[in-house]
């Protein structure tokens, strides 16, 4: 056979050989298998989540050739977005934004848990940590935190908070065992329409994020103290809770990315590096500044560690508190 006849041979061989199997080809050459990538957010427009999500999606559209958008699916605190991936194809196709909230809280309230952090989903990469601050209608009777504690104490029952999340039900019911008082619960669909019926006088408390730093600087809110380490910058003014006098107030509102169970390493690895690369874009970093929002980029097994950890760490505090989903 001279050469002109064995190429003839091969390319009549070519299109045979790839299909035998062309999902695998396709595979091997294609780790993110489509043209639009939908990150699963579980708040409302508006919310820190899709603010820092909006930001990464932007860079990442550039990083990957491929169009990324957000879903805002809010409702059942997060655990409508959560299912909704988890029940996804593990292609790297539909990802969630994923919280403290809706992986580490939310599967600790019912019984049976709807899933299973460590199980059902993929984890991808560490985004960021929240700061939360406890916000109080600009009418309610206290300017610091003792004085929220003392009216709290004065009238067990009396007074309302809001809930956009499941960590902010979790750090209330913190609060209210650490210091022995009681308030009210009312859930929202996020912490859009709580902080609505705030600075409108409906309900008198929140422990949310920045969301609300325009409110008080506005001054339709005040805040009362910072739930982290150390005071944020855009209310420096404003104690933590330990200066406050809540010394061992220790919960970590984290974020992060994940996709559904098993999805194939090199769609992992290459949307891990994506993501940590957008983490170190100038344009997500300064987002994320406005919005009191700490970036923290890490591997893959870093984050899959953290979240394993978190699942341990805030069930224990469920069970601690005798929380359940209302």
């Amino acid at each position: 056979m001279n050469v002109s006849t064995a190429f003839q041979a091969l390319l009549t061989l070519a299109p045979v050989v790839l299909a035998i199997n062309p999902a695998h080809a396709q595979s091997v050459s294609e780790p993110l298998p489509c043209r639009t990538v939908s990150i699963v957010a579980p708040f409302p427009p508006g919310s820190t989540t899709d603010t820092i999500a909006r930001a990464l999606s932007t860079k990442l559209s550039t990083d990957l050739g491929r169009v990324v958008v957000i879903e805002n699916k809010p409702g059942a605190e997060g655990q409508l977005a959560a299912t909704d991936v988890m029940r996804s194809p593990p292609n790297g196709c539909r990802l969630l934004f994923a919280t403290s909230g809706n992986l580490s809280v939310a599967p600790q309230l019912r019984t049976p848990p709807p899933y299973d952090p460590r199980k059902d989903f993929t984890a991808i990469a560490d985004v960021g940590r929240y700061t939360y601050i406890l916000y109080v209608r600009q009418q309610f009777p206290a300017n610091t935190f003792s004085e929220f504690i003392a009216a709290a104490k004065s009238a067990p029952g009396r007074y309302t908070y809001g809930t956009g999340s499941n960590t902010n039900f979790l750090a209330f019911g913190y609060i209210g065992q650490l210091t022995g008082t009681e308030l009210q619960r009312v859930p929202y669909r996020g912490e859009p329409p709580a902080f609505t019926d705030l600075i409108g006088g409906q309900i008198d408390a929140i422990v949310a994020t920045t969301m609300g730093v325009p409110f008080v600087r506005d001054h339709k809110l005040r805040a009362l103290a910072v739930m982290s380490r150390e005071r944020s910058p855009l209310l420096p003014e404003v104690p933590t809770f330990a200066e406050a006098g809540l010394k061992n107030f220790d919960i970590v509102p984290w974020a992060g990315i994940v996709g559904p169970a098993k999805m194939e390493p090199a769609t992992v690895t290459l949307l891990t590096a994506a993501l940590n690369r957008a983490l170190a874009d100038p344009a997500v970093q300064s987002a994320a500044a406005k919005a009191g929002f700490l970036l923290t980029p890490s591997t893959q097994e870093q984050f899959k560690a953290l979240i394993a950890e978190q699942h341990t760490v805030y069930g224990d505090k469920v069970r601690q508190l005798g929380l359940t989903a209302e």
